[in-house]
């Protein structure tokens, strides 16, 4: 029988080494029939990607790029075992982590001593308050890291940077791929990701992924379960022309909103699997609906125009119980009171951009344009600090009870558990528009690159905290210089200088309305490929933030007078090192302090807050050689934090220990089938995350004791 394949499907079948078929976008499928397929080789990992999506605007080429830019794969990801962003992806970036108090929502990574954007397909989904659901990898293709500023895209943002998550598009090929995961606490997970065309012409292309997921927490009564959906359409109109629809839904369901611990005794003082929530506490509830609508148009083979249109929507609701002081009288009893939060969630942005080449003599300029619209409305509702009725909990004895009931909380509330179930008590608004322009002039032979780019923003905000209103508006340039010159082939250095804000929603503890944080960042720094297989970069930054907010370390007031001075040094090492060897190799060196406080002068030369001052990450994944083995791959990786600092920054601050976690794995991979094993911290070593000390109580998030999971992939 004669079959027909296409040049890439012989890969799909042949699958990744990571066990997971990868196709290449923007790839042509050129189609040939063969009476027999043989497979000798499989196609290398994807560790090493040197070109960024389109939703950056850049160039492709990141060596060319005056930034620290940083992709992680799927491939990569999968080889991990990471199932959702807020899952140790920052382990393969330098100097990034993730402030873990959330559970599967708020995704909330740090770096280079500041909170960094959030952006999904180059949307801007910078919570006011918090939010949105964080995303599923079922859904996404890359994820890119932007150290330090981007207003090259980002109207608004910290400094430090922004991550952007590119989701998974049709690309012409036909597949279908179907995971089936398994772990400890219970975990069971289904995958199915299916692509094809609707026509032989291939002008209607189709991508459909979903996945559906439940398990039990390592801590007591912790259940979840997460569904996700998210077809996509393109239509190519020409080969200049298309138009591609995207569309997801999250849902997810957790009992414990927090996986957070609270004693008085320290950090880390309680059994792993210790909780202060209740049985039948009803579960946190969160859904999310996301819509994009992306228009491309080249004009020629110099200029292209594209138009993006997206709305995101998110909502969550749930109970939890919570400590917030000290028992004087027997500090053995936790005092929790049973707490309502719910938020609801909304950015609409559009988007529109022109990118071109012309020549002003012999120089070759590249360009971009483009007007940005960002509309967000954020709000919550809670009562953590209205709730009054206790429900003790002793730490040495626990006994857990019924003490809520199916039809109210106790004696605290008196609605039902649903979204928008209770009036929202917070409310924010903030929309902008910002336009801007780049250009980038080479010079040399396209060997020295020197870009500058101004961007203007005016936005308008306004607050409404349980009827106490503010409101704000600002229009601010923010300039950019940038310079990269390739010293030698695929080697260049480059230097950075840029401007950011980030306009604020609500008021300070004497009643004045938050005034925009400020940043400039400068850097340099190195990158190199070598021999087209495997790159290093070295940056060396230093950022300085005026108005930084920062809370009162005794009365938890926000107040607005501080400065901030963040230096350091990042190095990342990522590819095809030796035969057979793949490697994510990163660390950071991170300086930030507090520089200037004129409330509270004692703070001046803290660390800021979540501040890790050392992060060192490693993942080696080794295809074993011989004929007989050939087939499998082992992989081993570690994280290390030393010197990190609180959630709050603090007058004194509780010391935190270091943190030291490693993961081993085996994958095979044959045929149509692959399977990879993954076991987390197999040391069982015991772990914490994020931490903060405050009325003599001491909370910090309790990290997973050793743990596995195992997945099958079946592509078709």
């Amino acid at each position: 029988m004669i079959k027909k394949i296409g040049v890439f499907g012989l890969v799909a079948i042949g699958m990744h080494q990571n066990g997971f078929a990868q196709k290449i976008d923007n790839q042509q499928d050129t189609s040939v029939s063969i009476d027999q397929v043989v497979i000798s080789a499989v196609a290398p990992r994807k560790y090493n990607i040197n070109e960024i999506s389109e939703s950056l605007r850049l160039p492709k080429d990141i060596l060319k790029a005056s930034q620290n830019i940083q992709v992680i794969d799927i491939g990569l990801l999968r080889d991990q075992l990471a199932l959702n962003v807020n899952e140790s992806i920052t382990r393969n970036v330098s100097g990034t982590f993730r402030e873990e108090l959330h559970n599967g929502l708020s995704v909330d990574i740090f770096s280079r001593g500041g909170y960094i954007n959030a952006q999904r397909n180059g949307v801007d989904l910078r919570p006011i308050l918090k939010g949105p659901s964080a995303d599923d990898m079922a859904m996404v293709q890359s994820i890119e890291f932007m150290k330090g500023p981007s207003a090259f895209m980002n109207a608004l943002g910290d400094p430090a940077g922004s991550y952007n998550i590119v989701t998974k598009k049709p690309t012409g090929l036909t597949q279908s791929v179907f995971t089936m995961t398994q772990g400890s606490f219970g975990m069971m997970r289904g995958e199915a990701d299916l692509q094809g065309v609707y026509d032989k012409s291939k002008k209607l292309l189709y991508r459909i992924n979903l996945m559906g997921m439940q398990k039990n927490g390592f801590m007591k009564f912790d259940k979840n379960s997460r569904l996700a959906i998210s077809p996509s359409i393109t239509y190519n109109f020409n080969e200049r022309t298309s138009l591609t629809a995207e569309y997801s839904y999250q849902n997810l369901t957790y009992l414990l909103l927090s996986e957070a611990q609270i004693s008085p005794y320290g950090f880390g003082t309680l059994p792993v699997d210790f909780t202060i929530t209740d049985p039948n506490t009803r579960p946190y509830r969160a859904n999310e609906n996301s819509a994009y609508l992306n228009f491309k148009k080249a004009f020629n083979d110099n200029w292209n125009m594209t138009m993006q249109v997206a709305n995101i929507n998110s909502n969550s609701a749930g109970t939890l119980y919570w400590v917030n002081g000290k028992n004087q009288t027997d500090p053995d009893i936790l005092d929790r009171n049973l707490v309502y939060d719910a938020m609801k969630y909304n950015t609409f942005s559009v988007q529109g951009f022109v990118r071109g080449q012309f020549y002003t003599g012999l120089i070759r300029n590249n360009f971009i344009g483009g007007i940005d619209f960002n509309n967000k409305n954020n709000s919550t509702t809670d009562t953590w600090n209205t709730a009054t009725t206790i429900y003790p909990l002793s730490i040495t004895n626990p006994v857990y009870s019924e003490v809520t009931n199916n039809n109210s909380y106790g004696g605290d509330f008196n609605s039902e558990n649903f979204i928008g179930g209770v009036d929202n008590h917070t409310k924010g608004h903030l929309y902008y528009i910002s336009p801007y322009v780049t250009d980038e002039a080479s010079f040399l032979n396209d060997k020295l690159r020197v870009n500058a780019g101004l961007r203007l923003t005016y936005a308008k905000s306004n607050f409404d905290q349980y009827g106490d209103k503010t409101d704000g508006s600002d229009l601010v340039l923010t300039p950019r210089v940038g310079v990269n010159y390739e010293y030698a082939k695929k080697a260049s250095v480059y230097g950075l200088f840029d401007n950011t804000f980030v306009p604020m929603t609500g008021k300070t503890n004497d009643g004045r309305a938050l005034q925009p944080v400020k940043g400039q960042s400068f850097e340099i720094g190195l990158k190199n490929e070598w021999n087209e297989s495997f790159t290093t970069t070295l940056s060396i930054y230093d950022i300085r933030r005026s108005n930084t907010v920062i809370n009162d370390p005794i009365t938890n007031d926000i107040y607005q007078t501080g400065e901030n001075r963040a230096k350091g040094i990042e190095f990342d090492i990522r590819g095809h090192i030796v035969t057979g060897l793949n490697v994510i190799v990163n660390y950071a060196y991170t300086d930030a302090k507090i520089t200037k406080d004129e409330f509270n002068p004692q703070m001046v030369g803290k660390a800021t807050p979540n501040r890790i001052k050392h992060i060192q990450n490693t993942w080696l994944t080794y295809s074993l050689p011989g004929h007989a083995l050939k087939d499998f791959s082992i992989s081993l990786g570690y994280q290390y934090q030393a010197g990190r600092s609180v959630r709050f920054t603090s007058i004194d601050p509780a010391p935190m220990k270091d943190l030291f976690r490693m993961d081993s794995g085996i994958a095979y991979a044959r045929g149509i089938v692959a399977i990879n094993f993954i076991v987390n911290n197999i040391l069982n070593s015991k772990q914490y995350s994020t931490a903060w000390k405050r009325n003599d109580m001491y909370y910090w998030v309790q990290l997973a004791p050793v743990n596995y999971r195992v997945s099958l992939a079946l592509s078709i």
